[in-house]
């Protein structure tokens, strides 16, 4: 990162936090709990991995079914 992107992302970060601190209370309530969210993404994550793992599962007799098929080596 250049010294002028440096500065280019510090002066972002200083009119965000001047947009922050100049919301009303209305906009800085929260919609989620901390605790929700965090529930929420164990709960994402274990449903990709379980798919995931499904995935695995279900594709792993497929390979084992299918004998592997040699084009004619006259082609």
């Amino acid at each position: 990162m250049s010294r002028y992107d440096r500065a280019q992302y510090f002066e972002a970060l200083v009119c965000m936090r001047a947009a922050y601190s100049a919301a009303s209370d209305f906009d800085r309530r929260p919609v989620i709990s901390m605790d929700d969210a965090i529930a929420y993404a164990e709960a994402v994550m274990f449903a990709v991995s379980a798919e995931a793992e499904e995935a695995l599962v279900l594709d792993e007799p497929k390979a084992r079914q299918q004998p592997m098929a040699f084009g004619d080596p006259r082609d």
